[in-house]
């Protein structure tokens, strides 16, 4: 067996470990099941790619996103080391020659998605592979109790009933007590070691500043910035407005969300990696998996869901051990959004029955009857008939899918997206050449406030209504629109559907866990607290050792450079 010093060394020419990540590796080559806790930043992805090259055989990575796998693939190959991701980037035909390959021992890494490691063929393949290790990214996805809860990680208790004796690593930055117990339980641990680096980060710099134009408090900070930085915001929408509006003032600036064309992104991200583009404006779609020293400042324009979504953002800046800012900027209007965001998180289960029997309704689908049926389902029409705030029936229809009554195809909430690109002067002029189309777009125009200037998601039910034509012509025209480079147009690719898992039973008789519903609204409901507490500020407690204790360290001493510890200074 060569040694974890050696390969550090030969791969990646380090002399010497960061804290925790020998002590890990360490647990791993003795063949426990191991619970690894370090800050963003940390280095956790060496924690399995070392042990794994020190022995013979194979380790499969789970991580929940094709561009972190891509990404770990990419360094890795570049080191010579074979390594490959399972996405949708290969054919079925290429990833069988994958699978053929690694059953040879081609391979040293192989990555995949849960959803990938639930099918029963890639399991059989996998009986055949020399597995050495699994290595599970993100863990907190498991836990229900989680800020990034994915249903498909609930089914990685496969793992220790198919394969008893290879370790599990599960790694994470943000996950409390509760959460921990919880991914150990369900990944069924046995021999458990769990390995905790402290959640301080003595160079980051934590601040929360409540103002009256969030644009010029931003452009001052960024008038001083020396380095990168990113800018997250919680909308698509708000992402596109507020790039805009920066590169508009002077400030070279990129934009990155899952909207954006895969090639498109990956440009934004190469020109932010290399210093081109200092400044990223996204969503919480950037970031996991990039290692960037030089980020100075990442500053957050929208209030984020949770401190565990905050901490993992913040946390890419500073990675060098230079000092750098954590900003959250907010106005009151935001504030009052993000409350009333929070209470439509957990509808009640009388508004979850109605939102049931109105989804019934929609599809025509009598008592009875439906068990296994698909049917067609547009959301925004959905909401538009039965007059529901979107999110309250977002929320609700999740919930009713969790409880497995229902099954939504990926594209059910995703609505087309339309951008109008040309000018006052140039529609005018296409609407006399194009009277058809240039009413189509009009329409647009009238019904989409800001859609000349930045894109918005549209109803193609609702176009049609407005037009009095059917939704084949207005797709049609949104085409040729699209063709004359009026507006950019990202159709939705699938028809969505939604599947009726049971015949539908009477609302009133619908089958929901109540207790489990209420033990996780009063979960999300004191998570929702504890932000509170951190945003608003306790007296005199420094943000850093709030943080700390949240992720259950304990005896944390304050930090001295965030606002609060400054503020108590002054």
């Amino acid at each position: 067996m060569k040694s974890a010093q050696s390969i550090l060394k030969k791969y990646w020419g380090y002399e010497n470990f960061r804290p925790q990540q020998l002590n890990i590796i360490n647990a791993v080559l003795e063949k426990k099941d191991t619970l690894a806790l370090l800050p963003t930043g940390a280095g956790k992805s060496l924690c399995f790619q070392v042990p794994t090259l020190c022995e013979d055989g194979i380790c499969l990575v789970i991580s929940p996103l094709i561009a972190l796998m891509q990404d770990q693939v990419n360094d890795l190959q570049s080191k010579n080391i074979p390594s490959i991701a399972l996405g949708g980037q290969l054919s079925e035909e290429a990833q069988a020659e994958v699978m053929a390959a690694a059953i040879r021992g081609k391979y040293k890494f192989i990555y995949c998605s849960p959803e990938k490691l639930a099918q029963k063929q890639f399991q059989e393949s996998l009986s055949q592979i020399k597995i050495t290790l699994f290595a599970v990214d993100e863990a907190h996805c498991i836990s229900q109790w989680g800020h990034d809860f994915r249903p498909p990680y609930r089914k990685l208790n496969i793992l220790k009933v198919l394969f008893p004796k290879v370790p599990i690593l599960a790694m994470t930055a943000s996950a409390i007590p509760m959460v921990q117990d919880d991914i150990m339980k369900q990944l069924s641990f046995n021999n458990v070691h769990i390995i905790t680096d402290t959640f301080l980060r003595p160079n980051l710099k934590y601040s929360i500043q409540k103002c009256q134009v969030k644009l010029q408090v931003l452009r001052q900070i960024l008038n001083t910035l020396s380095g990168s930085a990113i800018i997250y915001c919680n909308t698509r929408n708000n992402v596109t407005q507020l790039a805009q509006l920066l590169n508009d003032y002077g400030y070279k600036v990129g934009e990155y969300h899952a909207g954006m064309p895969f090639e498109l992104r990956k440009k934004v991200q190469h020109d932010w990696m290399q210093n081109i583009t200092p400044i990223v404006v996204c969503t919480s779609a950037f970031g996991m998996g990039i290692n960037k020293g030089n980020v100075r400042l990442v500053l957050h324009y929208d209030i984020p869901g949770s401190i565990e979504q905050y901490y993992q953002e913040a946390g890419r800046a500073g990675r060098d051990g230079e000092l750098s800012e954590a900003i959250l900027l907010y106005q009151q209007n935001d504030w009052n959004y993000w409350m009333e965001l929070q209470e439509k998180k957990y509808p009640s289960i009388d508004i979850i029955k109605k939102i049931f029997q109105d989804l019934a309704d929609f599809v025509q689908l009598p008592i009875g009857m439906g068990e296994k049926q698909q049917f067609p389902f547009d959301f925004e029409n959905f909401c538009l008939i039965f007059k529901w705030d979107k999110i309250i029936a977002r929320n609700a229809l999740s919930w009713i899918q969790q409880e497995g009554h229902i099954r939504f195809s990926e594209s059910a909430f995703t609505p087309s997206m339309v951008q109008v690109l040309g000018d006052r002067f140039s529609i005018e002029s296409f609407q006399n050449a194009q009277p058809i189309a240039g009413n189509v777009l009009q329409t647009l125009l009238r019904s989409y406030g800001g859609i000349i200037d930045s894109p918005h998601f549209i109803n193609e039910n609702l176009l049609a209504e407005l037009l009095q034509r059917d939704v084949p012509f207005v797709i049609q025209q949104l085409q040729v629109l699209a063709i004359h480079g009026m507006i950019s147009f990202d159709q939705k690719q699938h028809q969505p559907v939604v599947q009726f898992l049971w015949n539908r039973s009477s609302a009133s008789f619908m089958k929901i866990d109540f207790d489990h519903f209420q033990l996780m609204k009063k979960g999300f409901v004191e998570r929702i607290k504890q932000f509170i507490g951190y945003l608003q500020a306790q007296p005199y407690l420094c943000r850093s050792v709030y943080l700390a204790k949240y992720f259950g360290e304990k005896d944390s001493k304050p930090c001295g450079i965030c606002d609060i510890c400054m503020s108590t200074k002054k």
